[in-house]
């Protein structure tokens, strides 16, 4: 199992590295651009150097534009088309994929650091519990945080374990101490409750005060937090049922009567017929309403 997730990890780095390899200095130009790449790489956990990732982006994004021109060139001159309408063709499609390419990469970052920021504030009420049991037990931060670090085993994704695992590596392999290991990680933190969390751990732990006593108020801030936050998501949820029966029930019903007697009696709306009015609410309408709402609810929920 090791070796073959060793495997993968090897193969993500060559498809990232490889654009660099044959670039080179070449993408320097282009960096300047690209600066807020520099800041979301590491906040999402990404193991790919800044100019890799731009080499990666640009050309991945410039291969796949330039073998969908080929193709669709190629096709057109298969069947036969026009040579102006096989080249509006192949540059349509050429241009639409390299903009979904550039933007899914681009953005990327950006939206793995939202996830993370979701994930972490979910789990810090159980963290600072875990860890003030850990410190009344006299374990010192260094255990504590190696501690951290195996929570994923218990069979979900823990962003605390990402961001312990990576703390455990520079004391182990690059020679910090805990305290600028842990400052290391603020830096790069995708989340601000999880500053001030650790703020507060690095400051306790320098000043040698209670770490017990400010894990356990910390838990219970989280807690509180966490309670008040659970009971404004059951509010927000009654509000989206609300909207959810009067968008996905009540109005479909009211303007299909109403749709229904108007094409009894005769006529259309703005030069439509009926019937094609209301195969645009069924057809479109509902299924626009319906998917906003999954939006709307996917953005609100908690990702566990």
């Amino acid at each position: 199992m090791k070796t073959r997730v060793r495997d993968d990890y090897d193969s993500v780095q060559f498809l990232a590295l490889a654009p660099y390899r044959l670039l080179g200095e070449r993408i320097n130009r282009f960096l300047p651009f690209f600066r807020k790449l520099e800041r979301e790489l590491p906040r999402a956990n990404i193991k790919v150097a800044f100019p890799a990732y731009v080499a990666l982006l640009l050309f991945l994004s410039s291969v796949v534009g330039l073998s969908i021109i080929v193709f669709t060139i190629l096709l057109g001159l298969l069947i036969e088309a026009t040579l102006t309408s096989t080249l509006l063709v192949a540059f349509t499609l050429s241009l639409s994929s390299w903009l979904i390419i550039f933007m899914t990469l681009y953005f990327y970052p950006s939206l793995n650091v939202g996830t993370r920021r979701r994930i972490l504030e979910e789990e810090l009420p159980h963290v600072a519990s875990h860890m003030a049991v850990l410190s009344t037990a006299g374990l010192p931060p260094e255990r504590i945080f190696r501690s951290l670090a195996q929570l994923e085993s218990i069979g979900f994704r823990s962003v605390v374990a990402e961001e312990s695992r990576n703390i455990v590596r520079d004391v182990s392999l690059l020679g910090y101490d805990i305290i600028s290991a842990t400052e290391q990680r603020i830096r790069n933190s995708p989340s601000r409750k999880l500053i001030d969390f650790l703020d507060g751990f690095i400051s306790v732990s320098r000043s040698g005060g209670d770490l017990t006593g400010f894990l356990l108020a910390s838990a219970k801030g989280f807690m509180d937090s966490a309670r008040i936050s659970a009971r404004q998501l059951i509010e927000t949820l009654g509000g989206i049922a609300e909207t959810y029966i009067s968008l996905m029930v009540v109005f479909p019903l009211l303007v299909i009567i109403m749709l229904s007697i108007m094409g009894m009696i005769g006529g259309g709306i703005g030069g439509f017929s009926i019937i094609f009015v209301m195969q645009m609410i069924t057809y479109v309408a509902i299924p626009v309403f319906g998917m906003t709402l999954l939006l709307l609810l996917d953005s609100i929920m908690p990702p566990r």
